[in-house]
Order: structure tokens, then C-alpha cells, then sequence
């Protein structure tokens, strides 16, 4: 298929989601198997629309509310327990159901050491979630919310929870020596955890636009893979295919499958297996695929903001940001960093301008000084920071002098940038905006084709007069 034809499948595979009409699976299957072997594009993109639709319509299906009642057993936790109302909330899967737990006293004493994946042993019960709650939860595969009332034992998940878990707990130990606002931002840049941000440093990177800094993306996958990078190249193609996989999967767990961490690992999945086979692909090629993957595993992404965001984020920058790069004046430290951002705000325009409300224009300066920050505060956070918490004292303060710094340059130019009184691009401007760029590039191409015209008409009688004889004098 062409790259026109993936991009298209993709879109029918994303749009089947979110209709999720009732098709039945298994017709949708056979479709599915039957364009597999024909292989004409239409087909192919019906299957794919019909697949997603009635995945999608399954998933919602399951996540009807149970009656409440009370409930006793082993809870696996499937997110971190956070603070928030006064009581410890937490995402758990007992049986084949997701919950949303609600902990206090004693009980949310005994759960906010947990990580995701440990096991734990729990007490409480079932009711269903309110009606204007119910689809942000649903989202999120939870069915119901669990009121915990006790909290028994607990017990460590499978290995490579462990691995994942023993990491987070060790650069959380290296932390300890920085103040609150930098340990935050620490673990927002290099994890993507945002428990122990604080209301003002979050708002200050709103209004400044540098929230996608405390969200793991793709930056941070290509990141670790540069990191490993010089291993990597020492293996066989089968060796470093594993391994690339293995790594990515591990980051995953590392970060809790963030949405957008979701994205860039099978993006950069199928850069490594197309690499492997011998056929490099465009990237463009690679986010159809990998979004379309990522859509038929879980329908329900097409709903998550963060995944939204980080696709159209992609988009915009595969798209614009190269011809930016060429066109924008200044030097190229200058000009590319600032093409990458136009592209991604533009990218993400039509998911943020609903979402939001507007966009900040102190975005563009913003990200242009926070750029060479946090690059950096990404790849010390997280060798250093795990030296330092393997070191302890007094060595983690020693390690974590380069994160003070760092950290400190990001939230300064946070609260600079949130401060400027530029104002936002709101949904109105953007339209105004599309159509002026529309009518420019219009009229510019009017321009040539009348220029091109007009030499064409010229050019033959130029010719004549110049080949012709001299007349008599």
C-alpha cells in the first residue's frame, strides 16, 4: 500500500473507534481476513474501519457499572497512588475489572508507598461513578470507583515490574537532597510524574506552553536509545532487534505507558523492524502504522487527549517543520528549534484550541530558551540521577548540582513566559489565520502560473527577433 493509503487506513481505523458501532466481531474479522489475501486498498480500509468500530464498541460494552457491593481480595495496581482531595487515589484491576480506589486514614497511610504492578491485598467497597465522571473513566478502562477501607498485605509484581519499580525508587533516593520544585520537575522531564508538582509550577508551565516538557514523548524514547546506542551497534541485526524491543518495553513500564510514550515506542518499534528487514520507511508511514496498531489494542486511545496531542504534535512537525527550518531567517540553532515549535503547535492546534480554549504565544519564546535545558535535564536526570541514588549522601547532593541548575532555568523561563502579555491564539484566530495562509499561497501560485504565461507568450518572439536577419538600413 501506498503511504496515501496507510494514512487513510489509518484514519478510517481511528474513526471506526470512535463511532463504535455495534458490528459484529467476528463478521468483522472475516472481512478482515478476506482483505488480507485480496489485498485491494478499499477493502483493506473497510476492514480496518469495521475492526476498530467493533473492538470499540466491545470495550465500551465491558465497562458497563457494576452494582455496588462489597469487595475483598488481591488488587493489582495498574498507576501509582497519588494524592489528590484529601485521600489516596489509585487505579487497581481485581479479576478482569479496572477500579478507581479511594483510600484514607490508615489505609491510604498503607498504599502511597506502592508502585504500579505490586500486589495488594484490599478491602472495601463498589459503587458506580457519578454521571458527569463516568466517560473520563471510562477512558480510562475503569468501570467503577473502589472505596478501600483496609489495606492488607502486599508483594512485588513480576520482574520486569520489579526492575522498573527498583529504578523509579532509586532515582526518587537520589532526589531527596533537592528542594520540592526541582525533585517535581526532575521526575515530570525524565518520568513523566507529576505527583509532587505543585499547583503553581504546573500553572506557570500552562500558561508559558511548556507542559509537553513534563510529559515523557518521544524525545525521551530517542533519548534511551542514543544512550544504548554504542551497545546497539556492536550486535547482530536479530540481537539488536530483541534488545531494541526488550528496551522500549522496559521504558514503557518505566513511564506507565504514557500515551505518548505509547506512540513513540511503536513508532520506533517499526523503525527498528523495518531497519531489520532492509525496508527504511518514512515517518510519516511509521505514525499511520503505529497509531493504527495502537488503536485496534486499545480503541479507547482515541479519546485520550495526551494520545491526540502527541500524534498531531508528530504530524505537524514531519510535515512543517523541515520546510520551516528552510524558510525561517537566522542561523540554524536558531531557526530549526523555532520551526520544530511552529510545527508542533500548529499540529496540535485543532486537538488543544477545543480542549483549551486557546494557545499562548509566549510559547514560542519559551520553548526556543527552554530547549537547551531541557535536553540536558533529561539525560543527567537519568544517569545521574540514578548515581546518585546508588551513591546516597554526600554524593547525591554533589551529582544533582548540574539538576539544581537545570531545573531552575526551566522554571524561571516558566514563570517568564506565563508572565508575558501576549495573549493566546483562540479558535477564531486560528481560522482567520488558515484562511489568509490559504488565500497567500493561492495567490502566489495565480502569481507564477501569469509570470510563466507571460515568458512563454514572449519567449518565441524574443527568439525570431534575435535569429532574424538585419533589414536594410
Amino acid at each position: 500500500m501506498s503511504d496515501f493509503a496507510v494514512f487513510v487506513l489509518c484514519g478510517a481505523i481511528c474513526a471506526g473507534a470512535r463511532l463504535a458501532l455495534p458490528v459484529p466481531l467476528r463478521f468483522a474479522l472475516v472481512v478482515a481476513f478476506v482483505a488480507a489475501f485480496v489485498r485491494r486498498p478499499a477493502l483493506v480500509v473497510l476492514s480496518g474501519a469495521l475492526l476498530a468500530s467493533a473492538l470499540a464498541a466491545s470495550a465500551w460494552a465491558g465497562l458497563t457499572p457494576p452494582r455496588a457491593e462489597a469487595v475483598e481480595g488481591v488488587a493489582v495496581l495498574v498507576g501509582d497512588p497519588a494524592y489528590a482531595f484529601g485521600a489516596v487515589r489509585v487505579d487497581v484491576r481485581m479479576g478482569h475489572r479496572r477500579l478507581e480506589g479511594w483510600a484514607r486514614g490508615a489505609a491510604a497511610s498503607n498504599l502511597r508507598d506502592r508502585l504500579s504492578g505490586e500486589l495488594v491485598r484490599v478491602q472495601g467497597r463498589l459503587r458506580p461513578p457519578p454521571p458527569s465522571a463516568r466517560r473520563w473513566l471510562t477512558v480510562r478502562h475503569i468501570a467503577a470507583r473502589l472505596d478501600i477501607e483496609s489495606v492488607g498485605q502486599w508483594r512485588p509484581g513480576n520482574l520486569a515490574t520489579r526492575a522498573a519499580n527498583g529504578l523509579r525508587r532509586t532515582l526518587a533516593r537520589g532526589a531527596v537532597p533537592l528542594d520540592v520544585e526541582a525533585r517535581s520537575l526532575l521526575q515530570g522531564v525524565v518520568l513523566g510524574d507529576d505527583r509532587e508538582q505543585r499547583p503553581d509550577t504546573a500553572e506557570a508551565f500552562r500558561g508559558s506552553g511548556l507542559s509537553h516538557l513534563l510529559a515523557v514523548s518521544g524525545e525521551n524514547v530517542a533519548f534511551v536509545l542514543a544512550l544504548v546506542g554504542p551497545v546497539l551497534r556492536r550486535m547482530g541485526l536479530r540481537s539488536r532487534w530483541c534488545f531494541t524491543l526488550a528496551l522500549l518495553g522496559f521504558f514503557g513500564l518505566l513511564t506507565r505507558w504514557e500515551p505518548s510514550v505509547l506512540r513513540a515506542g511503536a513508532m520506533a518499534a517499526l523503525a527498528c523492524t523495518a531497519s531489520t528487514l532492509g525496508r527504511p520507511t518514512s515517518r510519516l508511514r511509521l505514525l499511520a502504522l503505529a497509531v493504527s496498531g495502537a488503536v485496534l489494542v486499545d480503541p479507547l486511545l482515541v479519546h485520550a487527549l495526551g494520545f491526540q496531542l502527541s500524534v498531531g504534535a508528530t504530524i505537524g512537525i514531519a510535515l512543517l517543520g523541515g520546510p520551516l527550518g528552510r524558510r525561517l531567517p537566522g542561523p540554524s540553532w536558531f531557526s530549526e528549534p523555532l520551526a520544530i515549535t511552529i510545527a508542533a503547535q500548529i499540529g496540535v492546534a485543532p486537538v488543544a484550541l477545543p480542549a483549551f480554549g486557546g494557545l499562548p504565544l509566549a510559547s514560542l519564546p519559551a520553548n526556543l530558551l527552554a530547549g537547551p535545558a531541557a535536553a540536558p535535564l533529561t539525560a543527567w536526570g537519568l544517569t545521574g540521577g540514578v548515581l546518585a541514588g546508588l551513591a546516597g549522601p554526600p554524593f547525591d547532593g554533589w551529582l544533582h548540582v548540574p539538576t539544581r541548575f537545570l531545573a531552575g532555568w526551566l522554571a524561571g523561563v516558566a514563570r517568564w513566559g506565563a508572565g508575558l502579555p501576549l495573549g493566546q491564539v483562540r479558535s477564531g484566530h486560528a481560522v482567520v489565520l488558515a484562511v489568509v495562509v490559504v488565500l497567500l499561497l493561492g495567490g502566489r501560485r495565480a502569481w507564477r502560473a501569469r509570470v510563466g504565461s507571460a515568458r512563454c507568450r514572449s519567449w518565441p518572439s524574443d527568439r525570431t527577433a534575435s535569429t532574424s536577419p538585419p533589414g536594410p538600413s
